[in-house]
């Protein structure tokens, strides 16, 4: 299968292109102009454009009918920009954009990647595809778009469109550092330098997806996921109480022992984002991201396990593999 993928530069998208290439597929990145890296995996073709870019998008899939599948994984992961429209223009018009030039393409596949914070926080039981999504109001300009494009995708897939979608839960392992990655890079920081604490009671559960396990169901999804269906790509729910035991156990560094309240941390956020809007610099910490961590967002991978054959790799074995990559690529001393 000859596939376009938009977002393949990314934290998940990188394995996801290795995996695609491993199975034989001809992958193509759309990467934006002068932002292509280096260390692209070998085999991989790169075509200059930009999913803001109607037009790009139209000469990279072409008009001969070259490409069978588009997999949409681009996306704006940010929790504050300078202008709040970028979010909009990125991860809806963006996904629109998207989808218009793969149908003039007459592309026989989309995968769109969402998240599971489309789908809304559990509050109950862990969320599932059949659920009617959360709505708002919303936490932030991230979770507000990925709504809004999921919304998009419904309607479309409703309408007849030969569209999957994907629900990748919060996705941590071995990869790239970028902003896709923040879980790794907090498990970094826990190694090198230590957290300050947890965050709340830290008693709220999280759906915790290895990355590995995630980009084998996007591809597939990609080859054999039912047109019109969504699929959570979840991972073990855990609380960050948790979370932080097991990484302690597998790190032999002890875990923090603190924990800071919601209403500190709020106030610290609200105090960055401030400074942010005046100084142009992005802050490490926003009141609503820890609005975000006052939530529940556990989800159920029923489906894509019984219809992907999904398999969800244990907490415990993903954060020791983890740990050991950080150290083995050197991120660790």
């Amino acid at each position: 299968m000859r596939v376009l993928v938009t977002g393949g530069t990314g934290f998940l998208g990188r394995e996801v292109a290795r995996l695609l290439l491993a199975g034989g597929h001809q992958v193509t990145l759309l990467v934006r102009p002068f932002r292509a890296p280096s260390d692209l995996e070998a085999g991989l073709v790169t075509v200059s454009g930009d999913v803001t870019d109607p037009a790009s998008l139209a000469a990279a899939l072409g008009r001969d009918g070259g490409f069978q599948a588009v997999l949409h994984m681009a996306a704006l992961v940010q929790m504050w920009m300078p202008d709040r429209r970028v979010f909009d223009q990125v991860n809806v018009q963006g996904f629109l954009n998207v989808l218009g030039a793969a149908r003039t393409a007459g592309v026989e596949r989309v995968v769109y990647s969402s998240s599971f914070m489309a789908l809304g926080p559990s509050r109950g039981r862990p969320r599932r595809e059949e659920d009617p999504p959360a709505g708002p109001p919303f936490h932030n300009d991230y979770q507000r778009t990925k709504y809004l494009a999921d919304q998009v995708a419904r309607e479309r897939m409703a309408a007849g469109w030969p569209l999957v979608t994907v629900y990748p839960g919060v996705v941590y392992g071995p990869g790239t550092l970028t902003a896709g990655g923040l879980v790794t890079k907090q498990i970094l920081l826990f190694l090198t330098k230590g957290l300050p604490g947890i965050l709340g009671p830290g008693d709220r559960p999280v759906c915790y997806a290895y990355i590995k396990d995630v980009a084998a169901g996007v591809v597939a999804a990609l080859e054999r996921g039912r047109i019109g269906r969504g699929y959570i790509l979840g991972g073990e729910n855990a609380t960050l109480n948790q979370f932080m035991a097991t990484l302690s156990q597998v790190s032999g560094k002890p875990a923090p022992t603190r924990h800071i309240p919601y209403a500190v941390a709020w106030w610290l956020g609200r105090l960055q984002w401030a400074w942010a809007e005046i100084s142009g610099r992005p802050p490490e910490l926003t009141h609503q991201v820890v609005n975000i961590y006052r939530e529940s967002w556990a989800y159920d991978a029923a489906r894509a396990r019984e219809e992907l054959g999904y398999r969800i790799t244990p907490l415990a074995q993903g954060l020791a593999e983890t740990v050991a990559w950080l150290r083995a690529a050197g991120h660790v001393s």
